[in-house]
């Protein structure tokens, strides 16, 4: 599993968090950036909040 994230995370892929404040649903999702705008819940239809995450290597 961590390969094909790595090689999605290198193809312009980010990782993200979202939240859904109508429903309470949350999760994390791989993503390309320019999807993360109007995001809409899969259980409810409402808007979701995303946060992009940030990797660092760990040296």
């Amino acid at each position: 599993m961590a390969d094909v994230t790595q090689s999605l995370l290198a193809a312009g892929f980010v990782e993200t968090v979202f939240h859904c404040p109508s429903c309470g649903a949350s999760g994390t999702s791989l993503s390309r950036p320019a999807a993360l705008l109007d995001r809409t819940c899969a259980d409810c239809n409402e808007p979701v909040v995303t946060t992009v995450l940030d990797r660092f290597s760990r040296a």
